[in-house]
This record gives C-alpha cells, sequence and structure tokens, in this order.
C-alpha cells in the first residue's frame, strides 16, 4: 500500500512539474511585459531623481535673480535673460534636448508663452512671449494649480522622450514653468535592454516547452504503472474503511457500557431525590385520612394538602423526564452551553453530592454558544463529578470541594481530594485502567470521556493537578 502511494504521488510529482513549468513560461511571457515597464520606469527614476536637485537650484536662481513678478523683471532686462538663458544652455546634453521656462499669458486662460529658451541652435531658439503650445496642456495646468513637479512620457512629440514639469513658486503662487524635455537617448537604452531581454525570453521558452514534453513523457510511463498499484491502494482502502467501522462499532459499545454503569448510579441518585417527596406525599395522604376520620378535613385544609401533593408529584415527574433525557440515544446536533449542560447532570446528581456534605461551588462565566452533542457531553460532565466524589469520598477529605468553573470555551471541573499520582498521570485516560478496580471501577469512565470530546464533539479533555487536587479542563471549539 506504501509503494502505490508513494508511486502515485511520484506520478503526480512529474504532473505538477509539467504543469509548473508549462505555467513557467506561460508566465515568463506575461512577466516580460511587466519587465519592459520595469525597466523604463527605473530608467525614469534614475533620470528624475538626478533632475529634482539641478531644476531646485535653477528654480532658486531665477527667485533670486528677479524680484515680485519674474514675466516683468525679464521684459524689463533682456540683459538678465540672456545670463539666465546662458544658464539653461549648460543643462543641454545629449540626454536633456530642451530646456526652457515658460508662464500663462493670463491667468484666466490656458495660453502659454516663452519667458526663456536654453536652446544653443538659433534655429530652435524660442523668442521672450512667443506663443507656446503643449501638446499635454492638462500636465502643465496641473504644474500650475498643484505646484508640485510632475514628470509624463510624451507620445507624439518629436525627438522628446520625456517632459519634466518644475513649477516656479514665488509669493505661494506660480509664477512660471521650468521645462525639460528628455531626448530619446535614454529611450534607445530601454530599447537595448529590452532586445536583450527577448534572447533571453526566446531562449527560456524553448527550454521550458523541452522541459515540459520530457516531463509528461516520463509522467505518462510512470502512471502506466502506478495505476496497477492504485487498484490494489483502492482495495486495501476498502479493507481499512470496514476496519475503521467495526472500530467505530466498539467504540459505541463501550460507550453503551459505560452509560449502563452511570445508569445504575443515577438510579442510586434519583432513589435519594425521591425519598423526601414520597414521604411529604406519604404525610399529607395521612393527614387527610387522619382528619376525614375525625370529620375535620374542611375544604381549605383538603386543597392545601391536595396541592402539596401535586407539587410533588410534579417534582416526581420531573426527576423522571431529566434521567430519561440524560440517557436518550440520539445522536442530535444542538446548541448548548456549558451552564445548560452543568445544569442538565446537576439536576439528577446534586442532591447525592449534598447529602454526602460535599460542598458544589459553580462559577459560571462563560455565554458561549456550542454546536455539538449535548447528551455525550453530558455524560462526560457526570464522569467528572463523579470521579471527584469518589475520590474525596475515598480519602474521607475534610470539607470536601467539588468546583465547576467555565471561561469562554473552557469547562473546568477540580476537587481538593489532593491530586493524581504523577506515575499514573498519563495513563488515566487509557480503556480499562482504573484506581476502582476493587470497587467495581470499569475503566472506561475517562477513556470514553476523552473520546466523545475529542472523537465526536472535536474537542480537547485534559487533565493536571494544582495545589487542591485534581483539574480536568474541557475545550471545545465555538
Amino acid at each position: 500500500m506504501k509503494k502505490a502511494v508513494n508511486n502515485l504521488k511520484f506520478v503526480y510529482i512529474f504532473y505538477m512539474s509539467a504543469l509548473f513549468v508549462l505555467v513557467g513560461t506561460i508566465t515568463m511571457y506575461n512577466i516580460f511585459g511587466s519587465t519592459k515597464s520595469y525597466v523604463e520606469d527605473i530608467t525614469k527614476n534614475i533620470y528624475i531623481d538626478y533632475l529634482y536637485d539641478i531644476t531646485q537650484n535653477i528654480s532658486d536662481m531665477i527667485v533670486k535673480s528677479t524680484s515680485n513678478k519674474i514675466y516683468e523683471d525679464l521684459k524689463n532686462s533682456p540683459k538678465l535673460r540672456d545670463k539666465l538663458e546662458q544658464n539653461l544652455q549648460l543643462f543641454i546634453s545629449d540626454r536633456y534636448r530642451y530646456v526652457y521656462v515658460i508662464d500663462k499669458a493670463k491667468m484666466d486662460n490656458t495660453e502659454f508663452r516663452f519667458l526663456l529658451d536654453g536652446s544653443k541652435n538659433m534655429d530652435d531658439k524660442s523668442e521672450f512671449e512667443e506663443p507656446y503650445e503643449p501638446l499635454n496642456s492638462i500636465k502643465f495646468e496641473e504644474a500650475c494649480r498643484t505646484k508640485k513637479d510632475i514628470y509624463f512620457t510624451q507620445k507624439d512629440a518629436k525627438g522628446v522622450w520625456m517632459t519634466f514639469i518644475k513649477p516656479i513658486v514665488k509669493d505661494n503662487k506660480t509664477q512660471a514653468l521650468l521645462v525639460v524635455d528628455f531626448s530619446m537617448q535614454g529611450h534607445h537604452l530601454i530599447d537595448k535592454s529590452l532586445q536583450k531581454l527577448d534572447g533571453s525570453l526566446l531562449i527560456g521558452t524553448y527550454v521550458g516547452i523541452f522541459m515540459f514534453f520530457i516531463i509528461v513523457f516520463f509522467a505518462y510511463v510512470d502512471n502506466k504503472r502506478s495505476r496497477e498499484l492504485m487498484t490494489f491502494n483502492e482495495k486495501l482502502e476498502i479493507r481499512v474503511t470496514q476496519e475503521v467501522e467495526s472500530n467505530r462499532q466498539k467504540d459505541q459499545q463501550l460507550i453503551q457500557q459505560s452509560r449502563l454503569a452511570q445508569m445504575g448510579e443515577m438510579i442510586s441518585m434519583i432513589a435519594h431525590q425521591w425519598r423526601q417527596p414520597l414521604a411529604a406525599i406519604s404525610s399529607a395522604s395521612a393527614t387527610i385520612k387522619l382528619r376525614s376520620m375525625l370529620g375535620k378535613l374542611d375544604k381549605d385544609t383538603a386543597l392545601s394538602l391536595s396541592d402539596s401533593i401535586s407539587n410533588y408529584s410534579q417534582h416526581l415527574s420531573t426527576t423522571i423526564d431529566d434521567f430519561r433525557d440524560f440517557f436518550k440515544s440520539n445522536k442530535e446536533k444542538k446548541e448548548t452551553t456549558y451552564e445548560e449542560l452543568v445544569d442538565g447532570v446537576l439536576g439528577i446528581i446534586e442532591v447525592s453530592i449534598n447529602n454526602k456534605n460535599i460542598e458544589l461551588v459553580k462559577k459560571f462565566n462563560s455565554k458561549n454558544l456550542f454546536y455539538t452533542y449535548p447528551n455525550e457531553l453530558k455524560q462526560v460532565i457526570l464522569n467528572l463529578v463523579k470521579n471527584a466524589e469518589d475520590i474525596l469520598l475515598e480519602k474521607e477529605i475534610e470539607n470536601p470541594c467539588i468546583t465547576i468553573e467555565t471561561e469562554d470555551n473552557i469547562l473546568k471541573v477540580s476537587d481538593n481530594g489532593g491530586g493524581i499520582p504523577i506515575e499514573i498521570m498519563d495513563k488515566v485516560f487509557d480503556p480499562y485502567f482504573s484506581t476502582k478496580l476493587e470497587k467495581n471501577g470499569t475503566g472506561l469512565g475517562l477513556y470514553m470521556s476523552k473520546t466523545i470530546v475529542e472523537e465526536h464533539c472535536n474537542g480537547k479533555l485534559d487533565v493536571y493537578n494544582d495545589e487542591q487536587g485534581a483539574v480536568f479542563i474541557m475545550i471545545l471549539n465555538s
């Protein structure tokens, strides 16, 4: 069976590897498109990072060289224009094709005009106040409005790859725009890089396709052999399923044995609870008979005594209902709380515990709802409380006490009986292990409690000792 599973896994690995190679090859095509944008963005960032400081210096120089209004100072001083344009010309290189300063002809429209032009070629040089028509006026308007640096890729500008706009701000107003047009040199650099990526992509694609077919071939050959092993594996799985079902039925039988043992104990507890109501009914009946014989049975007394008999009878009926509900064999999941489960158990056994002078402390701090099997969990709680009761009586503990405490999804049942010896701590949940064998202990209570909580109710049941005694802790998932 193990060999068949291993071979089957090996076949799956082949197919997954082939699928991985195929997906990887397809992914390479998709990544290539992203890589192109990435390379272009990296190149842009390199150029733009350099421009931030340079353009800021130029902007500061223009601001310092002019007074309140840049346009008026440049208009009135041709020498100042020539000086500033010479500084702009120093910026012209193979990387930057045009460097110029523009402003709005009027603040209430979208017309722009040249203030400074750093072109070295006189044929390309624009004159002062010559109109300027940007291809992407929206970006220029945005720079004026936001007073923030903007750059964007040009699509229709001849010989220009990208444009960088630096607002020149004075008195918190955008008085001009410093514009740098990038030459196509950077774009050509990107093209060369992408050509190399194209070659790598082509080689990677061929290798991926070749590996895909090789892996599929080996997977086909190995899968043919694995089919026979799978058939054998399926037969084994059927046998395993049958064994699991057989073990489940054995567990149910063990649970039933545990329930029968509990039933005997609880019948004794019910007898304790019935003694007082039965004695009261007998007393009321005798009173009615005596008064009737003496002719002193008046209407009020008869009604009062009949009400008492009715109340005691109802109490007896309720006890029977609790007993019947506790041992119902139905396996229906219901919403319940720890408090409801504990109350259902104590409704039957609390009187018996009190009659044995054992203090019962209840600390309910959980309102969590659990969708689970209430009747099975009641058996678990009954087992835990009865174990605590037995150890307290066996050791004759002074001031015996059982504490039931809830917090969130945790329920604890503890006692002050001194705890479980360390040498048997890891055996208390084993089947047929009991410290009460001489007292007709079955050794099934805690084993079945752990089975119910952890296998049927998807929870956890454990035990540890504190300074007072044993603490059983049950954890359920809300």
